[in-house]
């Protein structure tokens, strides 16, 4: 059974890695970021990291964190592990949770987030989610990927929020459950990208500028 999962896990490695469209760069190990430490990914900073597993799922020695640049220009991370359920038992849950922060003295807030992933069941039955809330700044918005052995199937999932923040807690939820007598659900990465807006006052400041620069050219006319 290992083997054959082994060989799932691969399967999905190679078929995800050219459709994922990210550009990469520094890894650690979640567990190096457990005990107060900190990633940054282009302006974003993350920090507070927590994670807890039960079942089948990998102990945080095992799962990774990538920083990531999405297509738009968006920075954020990525986690990776070997992400699994096998058959027989309940579910497998991973929880991982961080928060994402401006870094000092950047003009930006963040207003909007991309998550994805590659859930996957294999040869039976079961389900595969990531469900993300933003507790307790943002309590009417979350983001949601699943993959269901009923052909239900959604990778990509994205918000735009009502403001900006300069902070915001998150939480992510990973649950898989291998609800057959064989097969397995697996899952090898979930990436997060934060969209960001120029700070009001910043903005206000790019617009006084541009109004002074036209008075300007009207007296030099």
């Amino acid at each position: 059974m290992k083997k054959q999962l082994t060989g799932w896990l691969l399967a999905v490695a190679l078929v995800v890695a050219p459709w994922s469209g990210i550009s990469r760069a520094a890894t650690v190990p979640l567990s190096s970021l457990l005990n107060g430490g900190t990633f940054q990914s282009g302006d974003k900073v993350f920090s507070d990291f927590g994670y807890s597993a039960t079942g089948d799922m990998p102990p945080a020695t095992a799962v990774n964190i990538e920083d990531i640049t999405d297509t738009n220009g968006d920075y954020g991370i990525r986690i990776s592990g070997g992400f699994v359920d096998q058959v027989g038992g309940g579910a497998s849950d991973a929880i991982v949770t961080f928060n994402v922060s401006v870094a000092p003295n950047v003009n930006k807030w963040i207003d909007g987030v991309t998550l994805s992933a590659n859930p996957a069941v294999f040869a039976g039955t079961g389900l595969a989610s990531v469900t993300e809330t933003f507790i307790p700044t943002i309590t009417d918005d979350k983001l949601v990927v699943y993959d269901f052995d009923n052909g239900q199937v959604k990778l990509l999932d994205s918000i735009a929020f009502n403001q900006g923040y300069k902070s915001i807690p998150v939480q992510k939820d990973i649950i898989l459950h291998a609800t057959g007598n064989s097969g397995a659900v697996t899952m090898s990465f979930v990436d997060q990208t934060f969209h960001q807006v120029p700070e009001p006052t910043s903005l206000v400041l790019a617009l006084g500028g541009l109004c002074s620069l036209g008075v300007i050219r009207r007296r030099v006319r």
